[in-house]
């Protein structure tokens, strides 16, 4: 295919149930300017239904992930295999919405921002029922909340699995966390270069299929630790 002019990234660990749902919802919405690049660290037959989907889909894009360390480095992988010029995440468990991704691509292409956040928390977002237990929107809001002190810049929600960027921001905020932190990295290096970060408001629904292997506690006390080291330029 040609030089597409989306890179859209699936970070998947065990994600078989959902993944060829993810893929052909993201080719729906964007048919012909996009690859998609799915990254995969599990042990399932994700990879075997991602190459096969492949040979039919030109635009679709399998990289193993043989050395996984957690969702960023993931997602740092598939950065470094993306071609187009504006690259952005989605979850395989389409717990986001892949017809939403023209929400947080749009006013990165429009020109209004360099890294946007899908945020579940705005003032104009939906979460559709068994999305957000409670207790993780408690721990999401005052992660968020936090990021926002520390950097003087309003973000409802650092840690949602739907971001957007251009490839030139992302390469300047050379983030490296392996881990969940990853997701509060980006925007926070981003605001430390000087780029523009914007927040929009999306949809969520409950998880598709499988389990999540977020440990809640343990995520939420790096995320509290790393922020504090993001805003003294120690990581």
């Amino acid at each position: 295919m040609n030089d597409p002019k989306y890179s859209i990234i699936v970070a998947a660990f065990n994600e078989e149930g959902t993944i060829e749902t993810c893929i052909r919802r993201v080719l729906a919405v964007y048919p012909e300017d996009c690859e998609v690049l799915v990254v995969d660290g599990g042990s399932d037959r994700t990879g075997e239904i991602v190459r096969e989907l492949a040979e039919q889909l030109p635009a679709v894009r399998y990289v193993r992930n043989e050395n996984d360390r957690g969702k960023g480095h993931a997602i740092r992988v598939g950065v470094e295999h993306a071609r187009a010029p504006i690259h952005a995440q989605i979850d395989a468990d389409i717990q986001f919405l892949p017809e939403e991704l023209p929400l947080i691509i749009d006013p990165i292409r429009d020109g209004a921002a360099d890294v946007t956040l899908g945020s579940r928390f705005a003032r104009e977002s939906k979460r559709l029922p068994g999305s957000t237990p409670f207790i993780r929107t408690m721990g999401n809001k005052s992660v968020s909340g936090y990021a926002s002190l520390l950097f003087w810049h309003r973000m409802t929600d650092v840690q949602a699995g739907m971001k957007a960027w251009t490839a030139d921001a992302i390469r300047q905020i050379d983030f490296r966390s392996d881990n969940y932190s990853y997701e509060v990295e980006i925007p926070t290096k981003a605001l430390r270069c000087g780029l523009r970060v914007m927040d929009v408001s999306i949809t969520t629904d409950a998880r598709q299929d499988g389990v999540t292997n977020v440990n809640a506690f343990t995520a939420g006390v790096a995320l509290f630790r790393d922020i504090t080291m993001f805003r003294l330029g120690l990581k």
